[in-house]
C-alpha cells in the first residue's frame, strides 16, 4: 500500500503520543550513573503491546537495551535507533519545576529527556502503531533498537549491539532532537591525552628543574595550527579544544608533570592516524622551541566521522518523508556533535540522524519539546519507514 501524510495522520493518536511521552519523562534513566531499566521496561511493554518481537541485551548487568523487530516479507533491514538514557538532571532548584514531572505548557512538554531523546523514542512507536493501524506491511524488517548509554558515548548501548552483530541493519534512523532536519554527516569525536614530564625543583631556582607546565604551554599554542585547513559542504571545518588541564603540586615546585585532554573533531576523509598525526605536529613545533620536551600522547576514544553522499537513495526518501510532515522542503545539515550514528556507519550502513525536538534545549534545565512537532515526527517517522520497506511497483 503507498502511505502518505494523509492516509496516516488519522491513525496518530496524539494523546496516546503525548501519554506515553509523560510516562517516559517520569521515569528517570540518568547516565551516569545508568538508570536505564525502569525506562527499558517500559519501552518493552509497548513494543510487546505493538505485537513486535522483542529481547534485551545488556552490555553489562542493569543496562538493558531494548531490540524490537517487525518482520515482513523479505527485505531490507531499517533500524530505527535512539537512546533510552538521559544526561543528569542537575539542580532541581534551576528547573522552575520537577525535572521529571513531565509538565505541559503552552502546548511544549517540559523535563529531562523530553527531547533528547524520549520524543524521538515517543514519535517512532507512534509511527509503528500508525503503520500497523492502517494496515501497512513491511517487506523486509523494521527494527526499533531503544538502547543505553548514549550519553556516554555508547559503548555499552549501540556500540555493543554492533561490535555483536546483534544488530546489523541495511539503513538507519537515529532518533536525536535535530528539528526534523535531516543529518547526512556527523564528525568525529577524538579524545585525546596529552602528557608532558618535567623535573622538579624549588620555586625560587626554576633553572634547577624542566617545567612541565611550560612545556605544555607551548604545546597547546600550536594546537590550533596544525589542525588541518579543510571543509565540508554541512559540516564546515574540522576543530579542536583544550577541556582540561592538570598540573603542579605547589606553587614554589617547578612542576614535573602535566596533563592536557584535548577534544578534536575530525571530518570524513580524516583518519585516527592523521588526527594523530595533527596532534603530534605541535608537539613537534613545540620542540623547536624547547627541544627537551618529554611528552607522550595517548588516545583514549576515537569516534570515526561519517557522511551519506549528497545524492544517497536512502537520504531522498528520508528527506521527501519529513518534507511532507512539515509541509516544506526539509533541510538537510550537519551534525557538529556525536550520537550513535558513527558506530552503524563503520559497519558499513546508510545512515541518517532526524527525530522532532530542539537539540539548543538538550542537556539544559530548559529541556523541552512542543507538541505539535513530535506529532509531526511521528508521521515523518512512520512515512519514511513506510518508503524503505514498500513493496516496488
Amino acid at each position: 500500500m503507498t502511505v502518505s501524510v494523509g492516509s496516516i495522520a488519522p491513525h496518530v493518536d496524539r494523546n496516546r503520543l503525548v501519554a506515553r511521552l509523560q510516562d517516559l519523562v517520569r521515569t528517570p534513566s540518568e547516565n551516569p550513573p545508568g538508570n536505564e531499566a525502569e525506562a527499558a521496561r517500559l519501552v518493552q511493554g509497548w513494543c510487546d503491546e505493538l505485537g513486535l518481537s522483542t529481547l534485551t541485551q545488556e552490555a553489562e548487568p542493569n543496562r538493558p537495551s531494548v531490540i524490537a523487530r517487525w518482520k515482513g516479507e523479505p527485505g531490507p533491514t531499517v533500524c530505527y535507533c535512539s537512546h533510552i538514557d538521559v544526561v543528569p538532571a542537575g539542580d532541581p532548584a534551576l528547573w522552575g519545576m520537577d525535572p521529571f514531572s513531565a509538565e505541559i505548557s503552552d502546548g511544549r512538554m517540559h523535563g529531562r529527556g523530553s527531547s533528547d531523546a524520549k520524543g524521538p523514542i515517543a514519535a517512532a512507536l507512534e509511527a509503528v502503531r500508525a503503520l500497523k493501524d492502517a494496515g501497512f506491511e513491511p517487506r523486509g524488517t523494521l527494527e526499533l533498537a531503544l538502547v543505553a548509554d548514549e550519553e556516554a558515548m555508547g559503548i555499552k548501548g549501540a556500540g555493543y549491539l554492533v561490535e555483536k552483530e546483534i544488530l546489523s541493519p541495511d539503513i538507519v534512523i537515529i532518533g536525536e532532537p535535530t528539528s526534523l532536519k535531516i543529518v547526512r554527516a556527523q564528525r568525529g569525536p577524538c579524545w585525546f591525552r596529552i602528557i608532558t614530564r618535567g623535573v622538579a625543583a624549588h620555586g625560587s631556582a626554576p633553572e634547577r628543574g624542566r617545567s612541565a607546565i611550560k612545556h605544555m604551554a607551548e604545546i597547546i599554542s600550536h594546537l590550533e595550527e596544525t589542525v588541518p585547513d579543510i571543509e565540508h559542504p554541512v559540516l564546515g571545518g574540522p576543530s579542536i579544544n583544550v577541556g582540561t588541564i592538570r598540573g603542579g603540586e605547589k606553587v614554589n615546585v617547578v612542576p614535573a608533570s602535566c596533563i592536557a585532554e584535548v577534544d578534536r573533531r575530525s571530518l570524513p576523509g580524516e583518519t585516527r592516524d592523521s588526527v594523530i598525526a595533527s596532534i603530534q605536529a605541535a608537539v613537534d613545533l613545540a620542540r623547536e622551541r624547547f627541544p627537551d620536551i618529554d611528552a607522550t600522547i595517548e588516545l583514549p576514544f576515537f569516534g570515526a566521522p561519517f557522511e551519506v553522499r549528497e545524492g544517497s537513495p536512502v537520504l531522498a526518501e528520508i528527506v521527501a518523508a519529513a518534507s511532507e510532515a512539515l509541509g516544506r522542503e526539509a533541510e538537510v545539515v550537519g551534525f557538529r556533535g556525536s550520537s550513535d550514528a558513527r558506530f552503524f556507519a563503520e559497519a558499513g550502513a546508510d545512515v541518517v540522524v532526524c527525530g522532532p525536538g530542539d537539540i539548543s534545549v538538550a542537556h539544559t534545565a530548559r529541556e523541552s519539546i512542543e507538541l505539535a512537532e513530535l506529532e509531526r515526527g511521528a508521521l515523518a517517522y512512520a512515512v519514511a519507514f513506510a518508503r524503505l520497506l514498500s513493496k516496488p511497483n
